[in-house]
């Protein structure tokens, strides 16, 4: 069994380290703002001389994220090595939607009306009746408040005249404004229960993650940060990096609210997962 060290603050393990690849919800971000001390850590890791990467599986394009992280730190934005989204990544592959796997270009959209930024400019058209639609596609829930249930119906619809479901992300929860919502990879996992074909792109897909290896232009020792163990921590191993578990973040219901980490019940998650972190802390910070 893996040893899993609790630490406060990544200032005790930066040193070992040479990039860092970091999260953006549920480690920058809670959905409702920008964490300022997680933005305070990774700035204090660039002046140590460390290369930082934002990884997100939001739908978001970089340029949206830019401008959220703007706000809070314009100064630490170009210090950043880049910015990955699954949003932006995924708009580059919708070029040819062959390449992707779609045979058209006409989608019915189940989730939230501002994932469409990633259709933008690629003359992919949106349609009001299912029946008329070459995919389904969702890059977020509508509401935070939306259940498993909100998306059966149309779900079961789609499956029966065989559709393939196009879902930006992977993960199945996400933390927005204090609670801990329905993820749109949830949502793609339940329409591949009904028996439909689900294309999505997020950690700990490797089309995404190659992106990422891109950006290090050394043979430097990797440190991943972030709140899922399905998709953050199982991104690792591609990575070849150690990693860092926020506990509170999707996982906050279970491994608990307090600023010292439970290492029991992170050890115990992770044999859930079969993966394990190799720290824990309870918020990124210096």
């Amino acid at each position: 069994m893996k040893f899993i060290k609790p630490i406060v603050g990544i200032s005790k393990i930066i040193d070992n380290f040479d990039n860092v690849i970091c999260g953006f919800n549920g480690v920058i971000s809670k959905g409702d703002n920008v964490n300022v001390e997680a933005l305070h850590a990774l700035s204090k890791c660039v002046s140590c001389g460390k290369n930082i990467v934002l990884l997100s599986n939001s739908y978001m394009r970089v340029k949206e994220l830019v401008e959220i992280i703007t706000q809070a730190d314009s100064v630490l934005l170009n210090k950043f090595k880049s910015i990955v989204t699954a949003g932006e990544v995924l708009h580059y592959m919708l070029k040819d939607p062959l390449k992707v796997g779609l045979t058209g270009k006409r989608y019915y959209n189940i989730g939230s009306k501002q994932a469409e930024v990633i259709f933008d400019g690629l003359g992919y058209q949106e349609t009001k009746d299912m029946t008329n639609a070459d995919f389904i596609f969702m890059g977020a829930v509508k509401k935070d408040t939306d259940m498993l249930e909100n998306y059966v119906q149309e779900l079961e619809y789609a499956s029966s005249i065989g559709l393939e479901f196009l879902c930006v992300g992977n993960d199945t929860a996400t933390y927005c404004n204090g609670e801990v919502c329905l993820g749109s990879g949830a949502v793609a996992e339940q329409y591949a229960l009904l028996g439909g074909n689900v294309i999505t792109l997020g950690k700990p897909n490797i089309k995404m993650l190659s992106y990422v290896n891109e950006c290090f232009t050394n043979n430097g020792k990797i440190l991943l940060i972030g709140d899922s163990f399905t998709t953050d921590m199982k991104s690792a191993k591609f990575l070849n990096a150690d990693t860092v578990l926020i506990s509170k973040g999707i996982h906050v219901s279970f491994l608990g609210e307090g600023y010292i980490p439970d290492v029991e019940k992170t050890r115990t998650m992770a044999q859930d997962y079969e993966v394990y972190p190799d720290y824990v802390m309870s918020g990124l910070r210096w």
